[in-house]
């Protein structure tokens, strides 16, 4: 592993703050101007050659989208530069503990300090959306509860300017728990995403619990089309039912059905906590919290099997080299499942292009599992060249087999993207038939992509 610099650019280097897949995190001093800063780097030997000039493009933009956005709840940008090693972005330093911490220790936060907390995330992006800056990963990881109780948005990492062609639809980017419906299905997302994540991170703070769980596949499939149970269920807190409410139009599959800016998300939750609240004191003053009352739990590290954990580092190394361990120990000891495991593990991995390959990797073992336990000896291959219609005879259907379901979950990723593989895992397992599995992954699509779906196998789709 590399030493730990001296000095990057014109700042002297103290110490480590953090670590990820393709850099380190420095706490260093300016001492032009005797300013403790925040040093980000991305090492350019551990970018993918293929992927370079693209991870580069989006570090930059990243400083270009938070350089702009000068907000007290938000984690400022002082400079980007470059040296023979690194590509680096110079930021405030910011004294407190992540939102993720307080929640992996059980913090006790009351109803006031949550809707607190979040009504600080909203003026953030609303300055934020407003500017036309889109953070796209809202998640308790990247937030930052100073102790005074102000709340900082940092990791403007895959943050999408206007302007910008750098992201586009149909990549899926995001940390999977936290995602919304249209980023999940590599669509076209707006600030109406942001919302959705701030939602998430909202209904964690009230239950203890992420509204979506399971398996990376099984997340995305609920995020698209299962509704949590409402925070009220859950929840030891006094919550009423018009924070139910609040909770579930920020959670809203149809963006056009959730609020749709920040200002009206904060105002909803203002009032849903106290009818007679000033709404319009939207200020850092109005929201900052107490923090003194908050007490966080110790946890005991959980036991893991020691198989389990070298199969994921196996997996991880090939992405990120020696640092896996490292971080895979980190995940295992703050994960009581799995599940939990590969969703911080996920969160660790700041660049998404090294985070998509990680998932797909899981996803792609966990196909192979499945596929031991077949013993089907069906023919796997290209599609016959004529099938019968959804509308006609149904006297010799066609049976079921893993090679065509395997082809039309191929062709269902390009309209669903990475849920495409569990909408077509339940579908399997309730048809009886080629015709009647096309027709129950087809009602997950839109009218359009149904009729063009539909057509790709020589189906007419019935009126």
């Amino acid at each position: 592993m590399a030493e730990q610099p001296e000095r990057i650019g014109k700042y002297v280097i103290h110490s480590v703050l953090g670590k990820g897949a393709m850099g380190v995190v420095y706490k260093a001093f300016d001492q032009g101007i005797e300013r403790v800063v925040a040093v980000k780097t991305v090492r350019k030997d551990l970018v993918d050659p293929d992927l370079a000039a693209q991870v580069m493009a989006r570090f930059q933009n990243e400083a270009r989208a938070a350089g702009r956005l000068l907000h007290p709840n938000i984690v400022s940008v002082y400079e980007y530069g470059e040296d023979e090693l690194n590509a680096f972005i110079a930021m405030e330093y910011v004294e407190g503990t992540g939102l993720r911490e307080y929640l992996n220790r059980k913090a006790s936060f009351d109803l006031g300090q949550i809707v607190g907390i979040i009504s600080q995330l909203l003026l953030a992006l609303d300055f934020a959306h407003e500017r036309g800056v889109v953070h796209r990963d809202v998640k308790p990881a990247n937030l930052i509860l100073t102790s005074g109780g102000a709340l900082k948005v940092a990791d403007f990492g895959i943050a999408r300017i206007d302007t910008s062609n750098l992201t586009n639809a149909g990549m899926v980017m995001g940390t999977p728990s936290y995602m919304s419906p249209e980023q999940c299905q590599g669509k076209e997302i707006d600030r109406r995403s942001d919302l959705f994540s701030a939602g998430v991170v909202l209904y964690e703070l009230l239950t203890g619990e992420k509204p979506f769980s399971g398996s990376i596949e099984a997340i995305a499939f609920k995020i698209c089309y299962e509704d949590p149970r409402p925070p009220s269920e859950i929840s030891k807190l006094p919550i009423s039912p018009s924070l139910d409410a609040v909770v579930a139009t920020a959670l809203a599959k149809d963006c056009a059905t959730r609020f749709q800016n920040a200002k009206a998300f904060n105002r909803a939750l203002r009032l849903s906590l106290d009818p007679q609240v000033n709404v319009k004191r939207e200020t850092q003053d109005a929201t900052e919290i107490n923090l003194a009352a908050v007490t966080l739990q110790a946890q005991a590290a959980p036991v893991w099997d020691d198989t389990t954990l070298h199969t994921v580092e196996r997996e991880l190394a090939d992405l990120v080299g020696p640092m896996a361990r490292v971080m895979v120990k980190k995940a295992a000891a703050k994960s009581k499942d799995t599940s939990e495991l590969y969703a911080l593990i996920s969160d660790s991995i700041s660049d998404p292009e090294v985070r998509q390959k990680f998932i797909d990797g899981l996803q792609r073992a966990a196909a192979e599992r499945s596929s031991t336990r077949q013993t089907s000896g069906a023919p796997r291959g290209t599609l016959p060249p004529q099938l019968r219609s959804l509308s006609g005879d149904r006297g010799a259907l066609v049976p079921l087999d893993p090679g065509f379901v395997e082809e039309t979950t191929s062709r269902l990723t390009v309209y669903l993207g990475p849920i495409a593989k569990i909408v077509a895992r339940k579908a399997a397992q309730k048809a009886g038939n080629r015709q009647q599995f096309v027709q129950l992954v087809a009602d997950h699509l839109g009218s359009q992509e149904r009729g063009a779906f539909l057509r790709e196998f020589g189906f007419i789709e019935l009126e």
